[in-house]
């Protein structure tokens, strides 16, 4: 008998442990220590109402206490819980308000959560909004969901705050599942085609309707104060659609208002800068976390839900829409028509782009291949001829491409992105577009910064074009066209090709010794 009774007392003690109903045991101790160092109490105010600003929360911590001789423990998502629930002398409730339609708060209950990472601890009040429907005239179902289990068929709202009451978001359940948020932030009316009896597709009309989102607080039943968070608006059906709440499905909370210089929602984004957010869907914070265990609510909101939007960033160079564009471009065509009709000069002559789009003529020297460009302002581009014969190049030339370099160097290009490079050839017209500033200032760095690299390019250019015509047969302008796709391979420079009549621009690679050519217009 002595031993069976021992037994019994050592089963009756574990079961004690477990609830954790005592604040003696040594983390319940810490966990308070923290909590009350953390948000200290000013006065004996717990059950009073206390009020401040217009527009500002109400601090929640000098009206309401975690009650610490209820206290549970455990485990969840990897990280140490205690749950409590509110002091009851404060009488505490809190609901939330569409407009003027308030919730009953009979449907609410809340509960104080600190939750340690390990590191450190965080504090939250935790709100739980039953809808009616699933409620059912039997309030008691409420206490079957906490943060660490729910009823399978719950339907309402999950809400967040920090003990001081600065809402940090929520969910909303329907039937056990958590409800994906959407919005419409049209503010257009639309129309929907839908099937009718009829047999004809009749276009509904769609109405935008707004809600005004507030949090409402009671203190023991009787209305307080209601704070406003936010509207939401979406496109009903002739504004049939009534918004959810303690008599119906419930809509998914909308995230806590935003500081002035950041907003909730998807950052607003250059076309050409690459997102990076976290998940978010029609305007609504919806929180990209792990999916909680099926009987437990999803864990408290990040506490920055609000973005910055990121200063806008320049698209990349598009070679192929700037070479269209030059197709265009009438005084474009002139010069480089003027400078196709004197290929068969015995000097080189070209033309600067001036910043502000006009044009500066340059002439070279009879019997030298090169022009002196010698710009005093930045410029958009420049322009030139090579005269006929094998000893000049029917494309551009290294000291061509080295150009560019040696402008940019000078601070004599205006727009690196938008720089035009064109040469005219007895045989053809080319382009030189930077379709990466980047690659192009590591390029130019490793073969044009030094006469001694720039020497390595040359020899590199001129070999290629040799074994191109007398190994592998090319015929000239080819196995010049080759040489340059190579040499320019991994450059940051697209080569453009273009009829005789300058009004179409082809892009040209080199795949296998043999040149791809990919139509611009």
């Amino acid at each position: 008998m002595t031993a069976i009774l021992a037994v019994a007392l050592i089963v009756h003690s574990c079961r004690k442990e477990n609830k954790h109903d005592s604040p003696s045991m040594p983390e319940i101790a810490a966990a308070k220590a923290w909590y009350e160092n953390t948000y200290p109490a000013n006065g004996s105010t717990s059950g009073k109402l206390l009020t401040q600003s217009a527009g500002e929360h109400h601090d929640l911590s000098q009206w309401i206490k975690p009650d610490w001789q209820h206290v549970e423990m455990y485990t969840r998502l990897g990280k140490s819980v205690i749950e409590l629930p509110i002091e009851p002398s404060a009488k505490f409730g809190l609901t939330l308000q569409f407009g003027t339609r308030r919730v009953d708060p009979i449907y609410s209950r809340s509960y104080f959560l600190l939750i340690n990472d390990g590191q450190k601890y965080n504090a939250y009040v935790l709100t739980i909004i039953a809808d009616s429907s699933y409620v059912n005239n039997d309030v008691s179902k409420l206490t079957h969901n906490t943060y660490r289990k729910h009823d399978p068929d719950f339907s309402g709202s999950v809400l967040y705050f920090t003990p001081t009451g600065a809402y940090l978001g929520g969910y909303a359940y329907k039937n056990g599942q958590i409800i994906t948020p959407t919005t419409d932030a049209g503010t257009d009316a639309v129309q929907k085609v839908q099937s009718i009896s009829s047999g004809k597709l009749t276009p509904n009309t769609m109405v935008q309707v707004c809600t005004d989102w507030y949090i409402a607080y009671f203190t023991d039943g009787v209305f307080q104060y209601a704070t406003y968070l936010t509207t939401t608006c979406k496109s009903v059906d002739d504004g049939n659609t009534t918004p959810g709440g303690g008599n119906g499905g419930s809509p998914p909370p909308p995230p806590p208002p935003c500081p002035p210089g950041s907003h909730t929602g998807p950052p607003v984004v250059h076309p050409c800068t690459v997102q990076a957010v976290e998940s978010i869907n029609d305007g609504l914070k919806i929180n990209n976390i792990p999916a909680p265990p099926p009987d437990g609510m999803p864990p408290p909101p990040s506490q920055t839900p609000c973005v910055v939007d990121a200063p806008a960033k320049p698209c990349p160079p598009d070679p192929c829409a700037q070479a269209k564009a030059l197709a265009l471009d009438a005084k474009f065509k002139s010069e480089m028509a003027d400078l196709q009709s004197k290929t068969g000069l015995a000097k080189e002559v070209g033309y600067m782009i001036n910043a502000d789009g006009t044009y500066t003529y340059k002439e070279g020297v009879d019997g030298q291949a090169y022009i002196d460009l010698n710009p005093t302002t930045p410029l958009a581009g420049f322009l030139h001829s090579h005269y006929g014969g094998t000893d000049n190049f029917p494309t551009f030339s290294g000291t061509d491409v080295k150009a560019i370099y040696d402008l940019q160097q000078l601070g004599k290009v205006a727009d690196i992105s938008k720089f035009t490079a064109a040469v005219v050839t007895p045989t053809g017209s080319y382009i030189m577009k930077i379709n990466d500033p980047t690659k192009f200032a590591a390029f130019a760095a490793t073969n044009f910064s030094t006469a001694a690299k720039f020497q390595n390019f040359q020899y590199y250019y001129l070999n290629s074009q040799a074994a191109n015509q007398h190994v592998l047969g090319k015929d000239f302008v080819t196995s010049y066209e080759l040489a340059l796709l190579t040499v320019l391979k991994d450059s940051g420079i697209t080569l453009l090709k273009g009829n005789s009549t300058f009004t179409t621009w082809n892009t040209e690679s080199n795949t296998g010794n043999a040149i791809v050519v990919t139509t611009c217009n």
